[in-house]
């Protein structure tokens, strides 16, 4: 049993699988015989050699029994880490790559292995093929994204960004306006800043002014002699105005306070144009009769005295009338 050969006399050898020897004897039953099984080698499994191993799993190649020292040929070797993994080997251990999902587990059948590593999509607020292959963060989001081996396989610092100064809104990627006075649009790019802003302050409308710089948002006011207001708005022309003209005021005469007004005939003074109601100053004050008249005032009406011959009248320029009173 477990040894071949014509007879124990011309020598028997040990069944391949088998290490030991017959030898023959004397003595019932003739020989002693110390052939027994060979263990599977390493990384592989079974009862023994004479009744087949298998390679391990993760393991390729086969065991095959001999007649020879060791009594076996084994070509049992550890397969490599499949695509998108990384690892000594199958047996030892492989992990999927960064930026990978999933698991690489050893099995005994061809290729010797499962392998579940799949890339990851790019996360919220960013775009690309997948995770492995690169992710960019959105328009109007700063930072990055890079592929790690622990879940959720990457790691994201995309951020909106603010709006820029003279626009508002939640933030660029929502939409941001530029603030009223401004004019102009916010776009969301994706290269730093994340955004390109137009957003310019509009000059004061006509009949207006600034200080210390001539823009709505800065403030304006309506121009001397103008009553109203400038306020600033979001939509064009981003301000509105009712800014208007002040009439001549009473005792005065001319189109209006900004393109002038003079005191009526038989008035003395002047009228200006000022920033604060009613918008103008008036000095225009009657002119009292002259000498040798009488009267309440030269816009009244003035009479030459008893014993005086002639008239009195109203003029624009001083004295602000002639008179012809004479005895």
């Amino acid at each position: 049993s477990n040894s071949n050969g014509v007879n124990v006399p011309s020598g028997c050898n040990c069944n391949a699988g088998y290490a030991g020897t017959v030898t023959a004897k004397t003595a019932d039953p003739f020989y002693t015989s110390t052939c027994s099984t060979v263990a599977c080698p390493s990384n592989s499994a079974g009862q023994h050699v004479p009744a087949g191993c298998s390679c391990n799993a993760g393991y390729s190649g086969t065991v095959s029994a001999i007649t020879t020292s060791p009594f076996y040929a084994s070509s049992c070797a550890a397969v490599a880490c499949p695509s998108n993994s990384a690892g000594a080997n199958v047996p030892a251990g492989c992990s999927c790559n960064a930026g990978y999902s999933g698991s690489v587990s050893a099995i005994t059948s061809s290729p010797f292995y499962t392998n579940s590593c799949s890339a990851v999509v790019c996360p919220a607020n960013s775009v690309g093929a997948d995770v492995p292959s690169g992710c960019s963060c959105n328009a109007g989001y700063s930072g990055s994204v890079s592929a790690v081996t622990s879940s959720p396989f990457y790691a994201s610092s995309c951020r909106a960004v603010a709006c820029p100064a003279n626009s508002a809104g939640q933030h660029v990627p929502a939409g941001c306006s530029c603030k009223a006075g401004y004019t102009g649009s916010v776009a969301a790019i994706t290269l730093s800043p994340f955004y390109t802003t137009s957003c310019s302050a509009v000059a004061c409308p006509a009949n207006s002014v600034g200080s210390p710089v001539n823009t709505v948002p800065a403030g304006c006011a309506c121009n001397a002699g103008w009553s109203g207001s400038v306020s600033s708005v979001t939509s064009s022309p981003f301000y509105t105005s009712s800014c208007a003209v002040v009439a001549c005021p009473a005792n005065s005469a001319g189109a209006n306070v900004p393109t002038g007004c003079s005191c009526n005939t038989g008035y003395s003074g002047s009228v200006s144009a000022v920033t604060s109601s009613p918008f103008y100053t008036s000095s225009c004050h009657a002119v009292a009769c002259p000498a040798n008249s009488r009267g309440a005032t030269v816009p009244a009406g003035c009479s030459c005295n008893a014993g005086y011959a002639g008239s009195v009248s109203p003029l624009t320029s001083s004295p602000f009338y002639t008179s012809s009173c004479a005895a």
